[in-house]
């Protein structure tokens, strides 16, 4: 195994057991020393995927696969923050798969503009571009999240 992947692979452990820790129930160690440590996660799911990621979809199909997969991703982190995590990881694919063409990746990009050429944020301006909805959506529900009473 390679440095930087048996670094990984440590890592990875690490977090694995610091999430454990948090399962369990038992104080962790992120409680005594608060400065000093966070209480990781790691999840992965057998994602919702395209049948056939070779096979252009509809934008629309796009979508609707990702927030699937973004959906389970929510309730894990509510479940997670709810066992004392305060950061998690997901596995860099997992809201749209892999093994796609150059064409059928297309329904499940959002496009940006160049941050150097246009000044957008999509929270305020959310229907100045196409293609933008998952970060459209996503940003208004963590500005919702941001907002609610339960995280002043």
């Amino acid at each position: 195994m390679s440095g930087a992947r048996s670094k990984l692979a440590l890592f990875l452990c690490g977090c694995y057991v610091v999430a454990l820790g948090a399962h369990t129930g038992e104080e962790s160690v992120a409680e005594h020393h608060e400065a000093e440590y966070y209480v990781a996660a790691v999840y992965e799911h057998p994602s919702i995927l395209s049948p056939n990621p070779l096979a252009l979809i509809s934008r629309q199909e796009a979508l609707a696969l990702m927030n699937q997969n973004l959906d389970i991703y929510e309730q894990q982190v509510m479940t997670a923050a709810q066992k004392g995590v305060q950061i998690i990881v997901f596995p860099e694919d997992g809201i749209h798969g892999f093994n796609f063409t150059r064409t059928s990746i297309y329904p499940f990009l959002d496009f940006m503009p160049s941050p150097q050429v246009v000044g957008w944020n999509p929270c305020l301006e959310p229907r100045r571009f196409n293609d933008t909805e998952m970060t459209k959506l996503r940003h208004r529900e963590a500005d919702q999240a941001a907002q609610s009473p339960q995280n002043d």
